[in-house]
């Protein structure tokens, strides 16, 4: 049975940080503090679930700690800063930031698909297809219901590089975003035989480094040389019209260009390449994502020409196969849920973001400069 959700869940605080990478996460953690406590909590439990305490969580960060700091140094001088600004031990944010690859990875814990919760969509327009002629780049990210309480929109102009609007769960670097040169990111959820064989640097790092970037190349260059330990699905856009879904393994890149002007994936392999070489785990836990990104590719091809914020809209509320839909609401026994839509307008450069939208919602508007 669906849970029924009567009230509308307020929008996700906003926070702003600039400066040195030390100053942003300085403000970030301090303006953002009580929401990263609850991301904090939220993982506490999560691995609690698992069996693994959070004082073993805190130990196992240790060298991601010092693999971020190799790789990417001014992220990981941000991640000490938002540790001190919210005054949380900073093994707590590497921590968070490494969830998947310390629980699944340095702590050997299986991915057994029990608590259903990982299914998230994601979907590129490039300007051929869109009224307006710009590109329109959405994900529904569907995770812990309870997130919703821990999220945050983050607008970021740094001292160096890009200004960029992200959206995440307070405490993460990263999660789904865009910057004001073009660029924009999704990741989806995949699952091999090849995860967790070696360590790698988490998600939510290379999120980050990507939207670091002023061009499409070295954006995509980010993902490719990247020491992975778990599959993902990267869809990197660029307002001027291109965009590559990558579908990674940690040992192998695939990638599929757009089709039509669209590019719709969820949570399976697609590209012929990787169906053959693959064995895809997560489509056994996940069997609905083979008709979620059918879904919404149909909302887009009805639109085509004139797809709109609307098209997308409605097309992330696709509820067929419900609860296990395109937009997904908690059912007994499960924590998942979509926690948040996310519709980015590159060209534009706005972030629309609506929490719980399984329920009754609202589309929060969010600019960069």
């Amino acid at each position: 049975m669906s849970a029924v959700r009567l009230e509308e869940t307020v929008a996700f605080p906003f926070i702003e940080a600039s400066g040195s990478p030390r100053n942003v996460g300085l403000q970030y953690g301090r303006k953002a503090a009580e929401r990263i406590r609850r991301t904090i909590d939220i993982h506490q439990r999560s691995f609690a679930e698992k069996g693994v305490d959070w004082a073993v969580a805190r130990t196992a960060a240790a060298p991601y700690a010092q693999r971020i700091e190799r790789a990417y140094p001014r992220i990981a001088e941000e991640m000490r800063g938002i540790a001190t600004g919210a005054g949380v031990p900073f093994e707590d944010i590497v921590a968070i930031n490494a969830r998947t690859d310390i629980l699944h990875g340095s702590l050997g814990k299986a991915r057994d698909g029990s608590d259903d919760i990982d299914g998230c969509t994601s979907a590129v327009a490039l300007p051929p297809t869109t009224r307006e002629g710009h590109l329109i780049h959405a994900q529904n990210w569907d995770w812990r219901d309870e997130c919703a309480e821990c999220s945050i929109v983050l607008k970021i102009v740094p001292d160096s590089g890009p200004s960029m609007l992200l959206f995440a769960e307070a405490g993460l670097v990263a999660y789904v975003g865009l910057n004001n040169a073009g660029l924009a990111i999704t990741t989806n959820h995949l699952e091999s035989e090849q995860d967790g064989r070696h360590e790698g640097l988490p998600n939510p790092i290379l999120r980050r480094q990507v939207l670091t970037q002023e061009s499409l190349g070295p954006a995509i260059e980010t993902v490719l040389k990247a020491e992975r330990a778990f599959s993902t699905n990267f869809i990197i856009s660029h307002r001027e019209g291109e965009a590559i879904d990558l579908e990674m393994t940690p040992d192998q890149a695939f990638w599929l260009a757009p089709e039509d002007d669209l590019l719709v994936h969820a949570n399976h392999f697609v590209s012929p390449a990787a169906r053959a070489a693959v064995r895809d785990i997560g489509v056994l836990s996940s069997a609905d994502s083979l008709y979620r990104d059918s879904r919404v590719r149909r909302y887009l091809v009805r639109d085509r020409g004139r797809v709109t914020l609307s098209t997308l809209q409605a097309a992330f509320q696709d509820r067929f196969g419900a609860p296990r839909g395109v937009c997904r609401s908690p059912a007994a026994g499960k924590t998942s849920s979509t926690v948040a839509t996310i519709i980015m307008d590159t060209t534009a450069k706005i972030m629309w973001v609506a929490p719980r939208p399984y329920g009754p919602h609202r589309f929060t508007e969010y600019r960069l400069p």
